[in-house]
Order: C-alpha cells, then structure tokens, then sequence
C-alpha cells in the first residue's frame, strides 16, 4: 500500500464533522477555570480536560491537515483544515489566561501541588519553563490580545502555498532532442540528472525557479509580514531579538546559533574544492547551482519503494531489536504516501502527534537521494514512537531542535551499510558523493540559510526596507562567499529565498538541521566504535521527547552543542570524505 490509511482516523466525513462539532463544545467551558488554578482540584481538572481537547485536536488536525497535503488543489480539504485551526485558535484565546494566572500563584505553589498529585507532576517541567519564562509571559489582557493574532500568523504561509503550488502553473518545455516535458517544483532535480545537454539543465531549472522570479515582489512582501510579525512579538515579549525568542523559550543560548553560523562561514575551502573537483571531473565549462544534482558517474539504477525500504531494513541489521522494531513500525502500510502526484504538497516530512501513529509523506523519484528520504523520515517517525511510548502527553512532543537528530543517525547507518556492500567504482563514488552531498545541503546549505534568515531579521531590526533586491542580494553575497558563485548568472536562483518553505513556514528551523547533523554524528560514531552505553545513551535521547530542555537532553546523551568543536567535525569529517572521492576517481 503506497498511499496514507486515513479511515485510521475518521472513515466517514459525517465522524470528522461530529468530532468537529464535538470539539468547540469542549473550548467555553475552559472559562470556567479563570480564577480557581490556584486551587489543586481545580488545576488538575483543567489539565485533565486540556489533555481531552487535545486528543481530539490531534485527530482532527492530523486528518484535515493530512488529507489537505495529498492535493492542495482541493478546496474543500483546505477548508477543513482551516475550520480545525480557527477552533485551535479560539481555544488558545480562551485560555491566554492560565500562564499569567499560574505565574500570579508563584512557582513555590506550583510545586507544591505537583508533588502532591501524580497526574500533575507530569507537568513539572512544563512547569519550568513557564517559570524560566515568566518575564515573557504578559498580563492576562496582554496575553488574550496576542493570541487574538494568532491566526493571522498562519495567513502569511498560508499565501505562499497558494503562489507555489495552488495558484502556480507548471511549465512545459522543449528539449533539444525534441521531446518536452512538464517541469515541476516536485521533478525538477529528478529532470536535470538525465539532461546531458547544458542548455536542457538551463531550461528545467529556470521553468522550475520561473514562479519565484515572476513573483518576486509578492514573495517579497510575504516575507516581509513574516518578519514584521517576528518583530511585533519578540518586542512585545521584552527580548532584544527575533532569534532570541525563537531560541531562549527552550534555553538554547544564541551563542549555539552564532557559533554554527561563524563555523560554516569561516569553513568554506572544501566546499570550493568539492566544487572544483565537480566541475572538472564532469568537464562542465561554467559549474551553476543546478549542476549539483548531475552525478559524477551515470547512475541509471532505480530504487523503487519497497527496494528503497528493504535496503534500509537491512542496514539496521547490527542495531538493538528495539531500535530495529520501532524503525520498521515508522513504515508500516497505510502510514506512508510515497508517489509524487498533481497537487501534492512537495518535499517529505513525518507528522506525528500524540497517542497516534505517525504518517509519513514522500515524494519518492526512485534515485539514491529518495532511498535516504526514506531512511530520514523513519528516523522522525520512529523517534515519535519512542516519545510516545516512554513519556506522558505533558512531555511527549519533543522540539525541533533534537527533531534532525534521529533522522539524520539513520542516514549515516544507511551510507555504512551501503559502502560496504560496494563493489564498483562507481558505487563508491555514488555513495561518497551522495554522503559528501549531505554535508553540502544539511550542514553548509542548511546553514547558508540559517545566516540568510539572520541577517533578514536584522533588516527588519534596523527598519531597512523589506525587498525583493534587498533580499536577493543577501544570498547572492552568502552565495559568492560559500560556493564561489555568481548566481545572478541564473535566471530566477537569485530568488532561492522564495524557494525555501521553512523560512515562510517555520521561521527559525533551519539551523536545527546542522546542528542535530552535528549531533547525530557524534551519537552515530559512538555506536559504531562500540563504547560504552552508546546505543542505551542514544535511545534513551529518543525516549526522553521534551522531558528537559533540549541542550541538555543531547549533552545527558554525549554530546555539547555549545562547543565549536562538535561543529568543526563535520568539517572534518566533510575533508576526510572528500579525500576517500579524490583517491576512487584517480582509479581505473
């Protein structure tokens, strides 16, 4: 079965409308509340009914938003996600209240009924980071008119999935060998392996890209809404920046942030010379940003679904069984929708909640790149799973800061196992390029971007005008400074910002990439050196969810973040890589 199982959920629409209906019953009676937190009774009936309501979401929000992602182009499953989300909201305006009531009680209260009743110490660390927050909580009033925003916050990506997908209109174009095809944000990178020709690359890329230069002043202002948005809260919560506020809600110092950003910044020598060697060894004249999806040899094979899935079962062979159990239930039938269709959302994520079997979404091309997709998200559904199981709903979702952690670890088994089942040279060389490619786009890329989102939000800080050229020419400098390339010379990349989903979506997650790459790293060589507790220290990362705050789960499992040194080893680990590619290319 290669699409999503939703009758796991709700088998007729008429149960999802009652749930529906079922749910804005539940949202008035939390009004009732207001006043009696600091009564034990009445806190822990609040939470056993905020857990009820929660529930519900979850199901609701998971059908309505995964039914809507397997065609955006239906307006009726984009309705019904919007009716889930305005009742979320509703709901977060209803009870904007607790947490200036629950700072008016104190923190010594607080803890003093937690540890009095075993279903409320569940939220002790919930607990805590209200408490290491509270000069960002505001007033009661406050409070209600910022989650009176709330759902204005969703329009701005809201937009730019209509001007990407919905609205957009795919290009056709006419191959030099006289064939044409259909160019699209899902098929694009697929396309310009198999186009030998440079003015074939050219064409796929810029019909690709076409959407965002045409749009560019409407992106622009998209964004623009973003950054506004980011600057009203952060200064309406008293933080002195919009990476602050992202950051220091989990206690993550923005040294953590900085220091990545300086590594790869000050890095950039291999990256050229990986460049370098690529543009050689294809005998290419001018190397653009799209030829990095051309392969150094041919690679012709294809990697269907259920091939993909059982090489990566296979190299999970020397793990723990319950590391391999959890693994294999992330790609159960019914969970995952594989193929690229009309109207599906692009990229491949795992949606998981609470009490519910994650789903996974891909877009499978049957390349290499889709078979380590594949691996990448078992990694976050199998890490849910975990979470799910060893800790309760007050602690079980965990942040997006550990999210990469487990994805990326899987990706890292996959290319051991991979290597040495190599016997060609070219296998060699398609599994070093694909790790050395890794590198590139999640810890350089990733964090190219990272920068990229930096220095838009100290536009907005420093009341710059918010423009198309104004955030072109960002990247073009970052571009110039990590690659070495002069991307005004590609019609449309200059808009790469537009391209970028996360910026509009999540603001502030990219980062998150290198970091848990640089983490994963480290828990994935401790492994395989065999020292001691390295697979318990690890799993129990997976199991521990949000339970701490995230720097501290990942030091409690080995490995320190707010060093440099984590970072400079990817680096390291990039050079040792690209060495082992230079010396299989000089064989014959």
């Amino acid at each position: 079965m290669k699409n999503w199982n939703l009758d796991v959920l709700y088998q007729k629409k008429e149960d999802f409308e009652d749930d529906l209906k079922k749910l804005e019953t539940l949202i008035d009676p939390f009004e009732n509340f207001k006043g009696k937190l600091h009564k034990l009774d009445k806190l822990k009936e609040f939470y056993e009914n905020y857990e009820a309501f929660n529930k519900l979401l979850f199901r609701l929000w998971s059908y309505a938003s995964l039914k809507g992602d397997t065609n955006l182009k239906d307006t009726n499953n984009a309705s019904n996600f919007q009716r889930v989300r305005n009742l979320m909201m509703k709901f977060m305006q209803v009870i904007s209240y607790v947490d200036p009531e629950l700072i008016s009680i104190g923190e010594k209260k607080i803890n003093k009924f937690l540890s009095r009743d075993p279903f409320l110490k569940q939220y002790s660390f919930s607990m805590q980071q209200l408490f290491y927050n509270q000069k960002h909580i505001l007033s009661e009033k406050e409070e209600k008119i910022m989650a009176n925003y709330g759902g204005i916050r969703s329009v701005a990506s809201n937009i730019y999935q209509s001007l990407s997908i919905v609205d957009a209109k795919d290009t056709k174009v006419a191959l030099s060998d006289g064939s044409e095809v259909t160019v699209t944000l899902s098929n694009y990178r697929s396309l310009i392996p198999t186009a030998l020709n440079a003015d074939d690359r050219k064409l796929i890329f810029e019909a690709a890209f076409k959407r965002f230069s045409l749009n560019k002043t409407s992106y622009a202002n998209v964004y623009n809404l973003i950054l506004q948005n980011l600057k009203a809260s952060y200064i309406s919560r008293g933080y002195s920046s919009a990476l602050e506020a992202a950051l220091d809600s989990n206690n993550i110092p923005v040294s953590v942030y900085l220091n990545l950003k300086d590594v790869a910044y000050e890095n950039t020598d291999p990256v050229k010379r990986y460049l370098n060697l690529r543009k050689q060894y294809l005998n290419l004249e001018e190397y653009h940003t799209y030829d990095r999806f051309l392969r150094l040899v041919s690679d012709d094979k294809k990697y269907p679904y259920e091939e993909a899935k059982k090489m990566f079962f296979e190299s999970l062979s020397a793990f723990s069984d319950e590391f391999v159990l959890h693994e294999k239930q992330a790609l159960e039938d019914g969970y995952v929708d594989v193929d690229p269709k009309d109207g599906k959302r692009t990229g491949a994520y795992s949606s998981g909640f609470y009490g519910q079997h994650p789903f996974i979404l891909l877009n499978h091309d049957e390349t290499l790149d889709s078979v380590f997709t594949v691996a990448h998200e078992a990694g976050h559904s199998a890490h849910t799973i975990f979470s799910n199981e060893n800790q309760p709903m007050a602690t079980a979702d965990y942040t997006i800061f550990v999210a990469e952690i487990a994805s990326t670890f899987n990706e890292h088994l996959l290319l051991d196992y991979l290597l040495s089942k190599a016997k060609t040279r070219n296998e060699k060389i398609n599994l070093l390029e694909s790790a050395i490619d890794t590198i590139m786009g999640t810890f350089y890329r990733q964090t190219l971007f990272a920068t990229y989102e930096y220095e838009a939000n100290k536009l907005v800080e420093n009341n710059v005008p918010i423009t198309a050229d104004n955030l072109s020419k960002i990247m073009i400098d970052l571009y110039k400074h990590y690659y070495d390339l002069d991307i005004t010379k590609e019609d449309g990349k200059q808009y790469v910002w537009a391209y970028i989903p996360h910026l509009f979506g999540t603001p502030f997650y990219v980062y998150q990439y290198a970091t848990s790459y640089s983490a994963s790293l480290k828990f994935y060589e401790n492994v395989k050196k065999k020292e001691p507790n390295a697979m318990k220290n690890y799993l129990d990362l997976l199991k521990s969810g949000g339970s701490d705050f995230p720097i501290n789960l990942v030091a409690k499992a080995g490995v320190d973040l707010t060093n440099k040194d984590s970072f400079l080893a990817v680096v390291n680990r990039f050079n040792e890589l690209l060495d082992q590619l230079e010396d299989v290319l000089k064989e014959k």
